[in-house]
């Protein structure tokens, strides 16, 4: 039996680590990393799997969570456009069924809102707390809730308690006036004209020459004029 010539053999079909190898050399990478290509391949297509499958799941929650907001703004939505008795009851499925959205916070803000309509400045002031602690400061709702706990506090006469969360909003800015004004209001509801007056003073002097505030600076004004009158 003839011996076989090695010219004579036939080629057998390509396998994909042959492809792999022809690709790696092909892209003129080091030596080094050829051979640990080679030597972890196995590792390394887990690896590729387990990031193509994270990939995909997090499109995929995505598209939920973006589902779920879409839901919850058009419950709000119906909710704020029910009758008087049945609203606060609409706004607290709202909230239970899509708590974490911005649609559930709003809701529970309503309902606080609700409470302070009706005269039930402390449920209020429970309820605009606790939307307050899970609330970041970043989120563009957290002054205005500050500001609703503040007048809540306020109208059960917890009067410092008040001024407490009147001195947060001094920092923020576009509330500025609101919480020097709220501020000096209750300072001189309780008498103390002197003390109303500085905080005026303390606005204008942190406002300037602001032309934003230019209408402010008049209403300030006027009233340090009508509370020096009274003294």
């Amino acid at each position: 039996m003839a011996g076989e010539n090695a010219f004579d053999k036939k080629l057998g079909a390509e396998t994909h680590m042959d492809k792999v190898e022809g690709l790696l050399e092909h892209l003129n990478l080091p030596p080094k990393a050829i051979d640990f290509i080679r030597n972890n391949q196995r590792l390394i297509q887990v690896g590729i799997a387990i990031i193509v499958i994270a990939v995909v799941f997090w499109s995929l929650y995505g598209s939920y969570r973006e589902k779920i907001r879409e839901e919850a703004s058009s419950a709000l939505s119906l909710a704020l456009r029910s009758d008087q008795e049945g609203k606060p009851k609409a706004l607290r499925a709202v909230a239970d069924e899509y708590a974490g959205t911005s649609s559930a916070i709003w809701a529970r803000v309503e309902l606080a809102h609700i409470d302070m309509k009706n005269g039930m400045f402390n449920d209020a002031s429970k309820k605009y707390q606790e939307v307050l602690a899970d609330t970041k400061a970043a989120n563009p709702i957290y002054p205005l809730v500050i500001f609703s706990l503040a007048q809540s506090i306020e109208k059960e006469q917890r009067y410092q308690e008040a001024i407490n969360q009147y001195e947060l909003l001094k920092s923020i800015k576009g509330f500025e006036l609101i919480a020097y004004t709220s501020t000096a209001r209750i300072e001189e509801a309780q008498g103390n004209m002197e003390k109303a007056i500085a905080i005026y003073n303390n606005f204008l002097l942190q406002i300037g020459d602001d032309p934003s505030f230019s209408q402010a600076k008049e209403e300030i004004n006027a009233k340090i004029a009508r509370l020096s009158a009274q003294k």
